[in-house]
């Protein structure tokens, strides 16, 4: 399994299809939720993932919200390399180069609700109430570096 950490900038035009088929096939097809997954953030993010052979097995994708306030997001593992702890791990990488970034102050996640006890574990804590994004409750969790 090998770790690629990309800005978007620097992505193959095969890598960003790969982020962006994986992430569709999760969100959109695999949770029967069509939502704009192109939402131009990727462009200002940072893109992790793991990749075997051709397969992108997981990925996330980090940016910048706003001065200090970094976002983890698109968190996504491929049906075939579930429960290897990928996106944990991913999660850990993401969150050590955001703590290494000088003047970074917190990371938020927009977390699917029943995921909150998975990021808590990392250290998050929840900082709003739940609602409703494209149907799915949603909380959002702080990490205060």
């Amino acid at each position: 399994m090998q770790l690629f950490k990309k800005p978007f900038q620097l992505l193959t035009i095969d890598e960003l299809y790969q982020l962006l088929k994986l992430r569709v096939d999760v969100f959109v097809v695999e949770q029967d939720c069509a939502y704009p997954e192109l939402d131009g953030k990727d462009q200002q993010s940072t893109h992790y993932w793991f990749q075997e052979g051709e397969d992108l097995a997981a990925c996330l994708r980090t940016y910048e919200r706003k001065s200090g306030q970094y976002a983890i997001g698109r968190i996504a593992t491929d049906h075939n390399y579930r429960g290897q702890r990928l996106a944990a791990k991913l999660i850990e990488i993401a969150i050590n180069d955001i703590k290494s970034i000088e003047g970074a102050k917190s990371i938020l996640l927009n977390a699917q609700s029943h995921l909150i006890p998975y990021y808590e574990g990392f250290g998050f804590k929840v900082c709003s109430k739940e609602y409703l994004e494209d149907g799915i409750p949603h909380t959002d969790l702080e990490m205060f570096l």
